[in-house]
């Protein structure tokens, strides 16, 4: 079993990745398409490994199947901000000014 301080590192690193694939897949320099997203890209793989699970076409996929596709990666991430069955997570969010 994790630690609490383990949980809460890994909690606050998929919420990070959360809010970064959420601000990725929806901000101003978002794909249209997932297949759209560069190689090089970390998001890449990901993307490429769910379509490979769905069994869809990646060069020629549709645009539902991409948005599909977008909407697990949502949910892998964050499926991942509870790394523990022991802890639930308690998300406080305070803001600084820029």
């Amino acid at each position: 079993m994790a630690t609490k301080k383990e949980v809460l590192e890994q909690s606050q690193k998929a919420i990070a990745n959360f809010f970064q694939l959420s601000k990725f897949l929806f901000g101003e320099e978002a794909p249209y398409d997932v297949n759209e997203i560069p190689e090089d890209n970390s998001y890449y793989e990901s993307a490429k490994a769910i379509s490979d699970e769905m069994e869809l076409d990646w060069k020629n996929m549709s645009h539902d199947d991409s948005n599909r596709v977008m909407l697990n990666m949502l949910a892998d991430a964050f499926a991942a901000i509870e790394p523990d069955e022991h802890y639930d997570a308690v998300l406080t969010i305070s803001f600084k000014k820029v």
